[in-house]
């Protein structure tokens, strides 16, 4: 399957984004295959996606925009919690690519006051039967 996106176009039409929780949304690009499904995701700005991690079938992220950080750390199920000084965190920007493993925690913040971060998602698509939630204790 071969399909595109207008990034302006997915932008200016924002309505058509599912929000996740406060300060995240999603839009599904491509859902039809199980083992392999993509989305374009928003966080605005000062915002966070949330701390998990996934059993089973890794992450790939590519920046479209924005400018951010990925927190990680590797998980042992069924751990729900890790310490913040364990985290890793990396920086990402417009153009960044990433891939992170099953079992390992992440998350992303974007760092911009005024701008939005958006990426693309490239995962199972029972990821999110697959998620474990994780509290970060001693995070500030």
């Amino acid at each position: 399957m071969i399909g595109h996106f207008n990034f302006p176009e997915l932008i200016a039409n924002c309505q058509a984004w599912t929000p996740k929780r406060s300060g995240y949304a999603v839009y599904p690009l491509d859902h039809h295959n199980p083992e392999l499904a993509s989305s374009l995701y928003r966080i605005e700005p000062g915002q966070a996606n949330y701390p998990h991690y996934h059993h089973r079938g890794d992450d790939i992220f590519l920046i479209v925009s924005g400018v951010g950080e990925l927190i990680t750390c590797p998980m042992t199920p069924p751990a729900t919690s890790v310490a913040a000084s364990a985290l890793t965190r990396t920086p990402v920007e417009t153009g960044s690519f990433v891939h992170v493993d099953a079992q390992c925690l992440h998350w992303l913040r974007n760092l911009s006051a005024d701008q939005p971060l958006y990426y693309l998602n490239i995962a199972p698509l029972s990821h999110e039967s697959d998620r474990v939630d994780v509290t970060i204790e001693g995070w500030c």
